[in-house]
Formats: structure tokens, sequence, C-alpha cells
């Protein structure tokens, strides 16, 4: 969907301390050719409740959403994602950073968007369609935050990756700021779900131990789809969405200045969001992620975080900002550095 209005007033993000990855190597906890596969530097790892760093970014996001001319307030929407644990089970975390962020009495009803790692994106879109919608709403606050610390394993939750504690916010909102939303576009293959349930049957309590790796493997001996089919649907997809998107804004893929795809290791980053890619835009946000980890959904907005607070942007840039999900969904968005 093509958007004239809609912008990024303001943009936040609370990061785990960075620890080197030779440690984890070191220790045993992460091979050696994993590694070298990857090419991680360090991963963040926090001691704060994925709640706690949802707050702290979007304190910042509130102001500097303030100091671009949009007050958030007990009116605006807000948009919680997560994908793994905040800290309480059967809790709802976005009244409480809700609560914490915009006051105790609210017009509207603070909600949790559920989309796996395409949290980012997911909330964007939300976010701008009921904006656009609704001349009622004066602004969203998306908040995003997730901490992958044990019983699960962050070296191994996921191949061709690991996983970093973070929180990221941003406002949006109809009265400017550094970014103004262009088009976002998603899809969904959804023959792609079972990567994340193999052949786990359905059960009355939480696993205390989630092998998805496990459930991988069982889903490929299906043999319904192979790993080779499997990347070159996911490709498709991602080729799909990232074209419509580029039309929508009017713009080839070498006019994009920034490409910000999700943060993973260098191989899957070549084979996943490189290969499948029309052409070459002309700045990579890839080095980044791989002193974080991947931060589940608040990739895409720690991302533009980055690049507005690291005086990247030059007045009219472009960025094209990608985001997959268990799912297994796919989005693309294009923002431009209007400065409005």
């Amino acid at each position: 969907m093509q958007f004239d209005d809609i912008w990024i007033a303001g943009t936040g993000a609370a990061l785990g301390e960075r620890v080197p990855i030779e440690r984890a190597v070191a220790d045993g906890s992460y091979p050696a050719d994993a590694a070298a596969s990857t090419g991680m530097v360090s991963y963040a790892d926090a001691r704060h409740a994925p709640p706690e760093l949802a707050v702290a970014a979007g304190r910042q996001a509130i102001k500097e959403a303030a100091n671009a001319g949009t007050v958030v307030g007990a009116d605006a929407l807000h948009l919680h994602s997560h994908g793994y644990f905040q800290g309480i089970d059967m809790w709802p975390a976005a009244c409480w950073i809700a609560g914490r962020l915009l006051g105790a009495q609210l017009t509207g009803m603070p909600l949790t968007v559920s989309a796996a790692s395409n949290g980012s994106l997911a909330s964007l879109e939300l976010a701008a369609g009921l904006l656009t919608a609704r001349p009622d709403l004066p602004a969203a606050l998306l908040t995003l935050a997730d901490r992958f610390a044990p019983p699960v394993d962050r070296f191994h939750l996921s191949p061709g990756m690991v996983f970093g504690d973070g929180g990221a916010a941003a406002v949006v909102s109809r009265t400017g700021g550094p970014l103004r939303l262009v088009s976002v576009v998603s899809e969904a293959d959804t023959d792609l779900e079972g990567l994340s349930r193999g052949d786990e049957p359905f059960g009355t309590v939480p696993y205390q131990h989630t092998d998805t790796r496990k459930r991988t493997r069982e889903f490929l001996a299906k043999g319904e789809l192979s790993l080779r089919d499997v990347r070159q649907r996911s490709a498709t997809r991602t080729r799909s969405v990232v074209d419509r998107a580029l039309a929508e804004a009017g713009l080839s893929i070498e006019q994009v200045d920034w490409y910000c795809p999700p943060f993973v290791g260098k191989a899957l980053m070549a084979d996943s969001f490189l290969r499948p890619l029309p052409g070459q835009p002309r700045n990579l946000l890839t080095d980044l992620g791989l002193t974080t980890g991947h931060l589940g959904p608040a990739d895409g907005v720690y991302a533009l975080h980055h690049l507005v607070t690291t005086n990247l942007l030059r007045p009219g840039a472009t960025v094209l900002l990608v985001g997959t999900g268990m799912g297994f969904t796919f989005s693309a968005a294009v923002l431009a550095a209007d400065g409005g």
C-alpha cells in the first residue's frame, strides 16, 4: 500500500551488553565453524526483561517525536511485538508497557502484534493503515523487545544466525519526522509454517524447552518440501514483496540508498536476502546485525533508529526495509528521508 503522509517521528533502542562471539566459541557454546560461516562479531546479552527494554526504547522514541512536533499521549495507539517470553506467563505485557509510557487512563487499547521476527514491518503496516483510516488517532507508538535467555539456546535457535537481546521503538504520526513511509507490502506462504512445528502435537501446557532444529528436521523428513524448495519459495516471496514495494514507491533497487534486511549471519544473508534482489542497492546495513545478533521482531525498527541517530541518511535518501517471520510471512517497506 502507498502512503502520502505517514511519518516516523521518533525512534529509540535499548540493547543488551555486546559480548564478543569469541567467548561463546571458547566455552563451547558456539562451534568455531558456525562462527566463521555467520561472521558474527558479538551478540547482545541483556539483564533486563523485554518489557523493561521496550519502555527504555519507548521513552527515547517519545522524546524524539516531541522534538519533531508529535506529542504522544493517552490517545495514541500502542502496538507491542515480541516473539519470545516476556518475563511473566499469561500476562498482558503491552498494557504494562503502555502504562509506563502513556499513562494509566488510555482512550485506546494496547495490543500485542504476534508476527515473530516480522514484528517491525507488521506493526508499521498496521499503524500506518489505522492512522490512515482513523483521523481520530493522533499517533501510534510501536514497541518491540525480546530476550533469548536460557533455557533457550540463542546460538542454535535457528540456523545461520545468533539471537541477541534488545528492544526498539518508533512513533508513527502524520505530523512529520526524519523518515516518511512511502509503501509497505506483505505476503505469506503458509506451506512453510510446518518448519516451526515439525511433528509436535497440540498440547495443554507450554514446553520448557523448544527444539526448533528438531521441528525443522521433522518437517523436511516428510518429503513434501525439500530444503531447496523452502529456500526457493522464500526467495520468491522476498523478491515479490521487494518488487511490489519498489514499484509502489516508483523506484528501482539501484535507487535505494540503504537496504536493511533482518540481522542474520553472512551466509544466510547472501542466500536469502541478497541473491533474491533484482539488483544492487547503494549501501547495505548488514554489518550492524553481526554485532547485535538477531533481535527477533526488533531488527527493522532498530535498523531505522541506527540510520537516524548515526546521521547516515542524507536529505532525500531512501531506505528499503525487509522482514520475514515464522509462518512464513514476508514484508518490505520503502521510506524516504524527506525531513518533514
